[in-house]
């Protein structure tokens, strides 16, 4: 017996609703049409009354897998300045917050965040390698006499002097 095939819902439901189980509501005007179980009229008001206004299916496709790449981003950008847990991601308050911003966004798992942040760590650290050009150290006093020592270092990129700080400890 061979495996039965899941149905694909097509994109074109984007743009309708069902208002009841033989008519449907287009999203992008008033009109309402008949429905009959299959696309085939939603697809033809698509290309006759909305035509301009609407994205083939591979620009939609494609502009929907940039967008998700950005909010992926912004995500992991977002977790690293803050400091925020991988499974803030799990947070029902998170979820609900996400959803309520961009219902169409579907948040990734906290493993997958993991593996986000590490290649972006990875990417980073190799980029600050071959932009480094010196590192300096640098030890003082306080006025209670404790040492201290830093770690700087200091380096152009694209044609902009850029500093940071490595590490900054007392020293006992």
């Amino acid at each position: 017996m061979e495996p039965v095939k899941k149905r694909v819902r097509s994109q074109v439901w984007e743009h309708f609703d069902l208002i009841s189980p033989n008519k449907i509501q287009c999203l992008l005007c008033p009109r309402q049409l008949a429905y009959k179980d299959n696309t085939s009229s939603m697809l033809r008001h698509l290309r006759a009354k909305h035509a301009n206004s609407q994205p083939s299916c591979n620009q939609a496709r494609d502009s929907q897998v940039t967008r998700k790449q950005e909010l992926d981003d912004a995500l992991v950008d977002m977790i690293v300045k803050d400091a925020q847990p991988y499974t803030i991601v799990e947070d029902v308050g998170f979820k609900e917050l996400v959803h309520k911003l961009d219902p169409t966004y579907v948040l990734p798992t906290s493993q997958a965040v993991k593996a986000m942040i590490q290649e972006k760590y990875e990417e980073s650290k190799e980029k600050a390698k071959s932009d480094v050009q010196k590192a300096a150290a640098d030890m003082w006093t306080s006025i209670h006499m404790d040492a201290y020592l830093a770690v700087t270092c200091h380096y152009v990129g694209e044609n902009e002097l850029h500093g940071m700080s490595i590490s900054s400890f007392s020293v006992s």
